[in-house]
């Protein structure tokens, strides 16, 4: 029997909402993390350490599924990979024990990843199939998915148990987003048909290759959005002594207009110039805009406190939009620079990634121990988006890269 083709439109559209469901899914229990640490009955610190382990999973996530990919075809990869993500965030918030937590956090973490490396990797597929590049308008949707989640899950919050939340989402997620990898079966990955380039423990290892001016270049593009994620809403409230519930809003911000940038503005900039002139001018934006602002902003009076919110609102815009489509332009430029198959290009820039961002966030981590200030660790990424335009080169059509 013939096989049914799948129009291009299509495609991108049932890729572009794996990409949506993917983001609400995995971000639907952050909100209510306090009443999973009252559950476990732990502080703050050992919370926050057991959580942590979900980086494990992570890096062998990126190792692994990536060679796995091109071994045995992104369907069935890609299926397994959703049930493990969606049946481990469904355990994990039924759990009372630290340990069965732990395991089971690893699991999610490994999860979060495999799925990662498959629709990213799909994307890259599309890409090398209809010259359509949906790396920057899929991380738009993910966005738009994981804010989406954060505000329904605020919302639920007193009002419906975490439990019953966290059920729905896996089981509704689970239904959608294997139903359209399914049905998109025929323009998926295949398996890999050489025996001599089947997957191996020692082929992880041997044919790691790192791309030092992508990977600087990405550590340094995407590092913003790490630290607006892990400091924003706490460096808002701290400094200007406002509400919580005000004090996330300089976030949110953030958030939708990096989600404006990658589905609407790098459409309409493409058309314009070639993408690492706008790369460029969108890192100087990013980097002086959220700089300069957050500055002046800490050094009016206090007084001026609406002022200085204003101030805060316009520095996290800008740095949304700005930030917004540097981190998928090197992400594409690391598949496109790279002999590897897609799928292992994934896992491995991913692993390199990973390390340089894990190293920025304990120096900002502990600039703000010994200085006690918030105002100057986040310097720190705005210097960074500053430093990504003397790697913008690698985005050049004809850039390659060093053996």
């Amino acid at each position: 029997m013939a096989q049914i083709s799948i129009a291009p439109e299509r495609e991108q559209k049932l890729l572009h909402t794996v990409f949506f469901l993917f983001g609400f899914s995995i971000m639907a229990w952050v909100p209510r993390f306090p009443e999973v640490k009252a559950q476990l009955g732990l502080n703050n610190g050992a919370f926050g350490s057991l959580i942590s382990t979900g980086s494990v999973g992570a890096f062998l996530g990126l190792l692994t599924v990536g060679h796995i990919i091109h071994r045995f075809g992104a369907k069935r990869v890609t299926v397994t990979a959703i049930v493990i993500l969606l049946t481990s965030l469904a355990s994990v918030v039924h759990t009372h024990s630290t340990l069965l937590f732990l395991i089971l956090n690893i699991t999610f973490g490994f999860g979060i990843t495999a799925v990662h490396v498959c629709i990213n990797s799909q994307a890259f597929h599309f890409l090398e199939r209809s010259g359509k590049n949906l790396i920057t308008s899929s991380a738009g949707f993910w966005s738009f998915g994981a804010l989406a989640s954060a505000i329904v899950s605020g919302f639920l919050v007193g009002h419906i148990s975490l439990v019953a939340q966290i059920d729905v989402i896996c089981a509704v997620a689970a239904v959608l987003m294997i139903g359209i990898i399914l049905s998109l079966h025929t323009v998926l990955i295949t398996a890999n048909q050489d025996s001599s380039q089947d997957f191996s423990i020692k082929e992880i290892f041997t044919s790691f290759h790192i791309d030092w001016p992508v990977s600087l270049g990405m550590a340094c593009a995407i590092y913003l959005e790490f630290a607006i994620g892990d400091w924003g809403t706490i460096f808002t409230k701290d400094r200007l002594a406002i509400a919580p519930g005000l004090a996330a809003v300089p976030y949110i911000f953030f958030t939708a207009a990096m989600i404006f940038g990658r589905l609407v503005i790098v459409q309409r900039l493409e058309k314009r110039d070639e993408l690492y002139v706008w790369v460029r001018r969108a890192a100087l934006l990013a980097g002086l805009g959220f700089g300069i602002s957050i500055i002046v902003a800490t050094h009016l009076p206090a007084s001026a406190q609406w002022w200085s919110y204003a101030l805060f609102l316009l520095g996290f815009t800008l740095a949304g939009i700005g930030s917004s489509f540097l981190g998928p332009s090197f992400f594409a430029a690391a598949n496109r620079r790279s002999s590897q198959p897609s799928a292992v290009v994934v896992g491995q820039f991913g692993v390199v990634n990973n390390v340089l961002t894990f190293v920025v966030k304990w120096i900002v981590a502990w600039t703000i121990q010994f200085t006690g200030s918030i105002a100057l660790a986040m310097m720190i990424p705005a210097a960074m988006l500053l430093i990504s335009t003397f790697f913008v080169g690698v985005l050049k059509k004809d850039s390659t890269a060093t053996k």
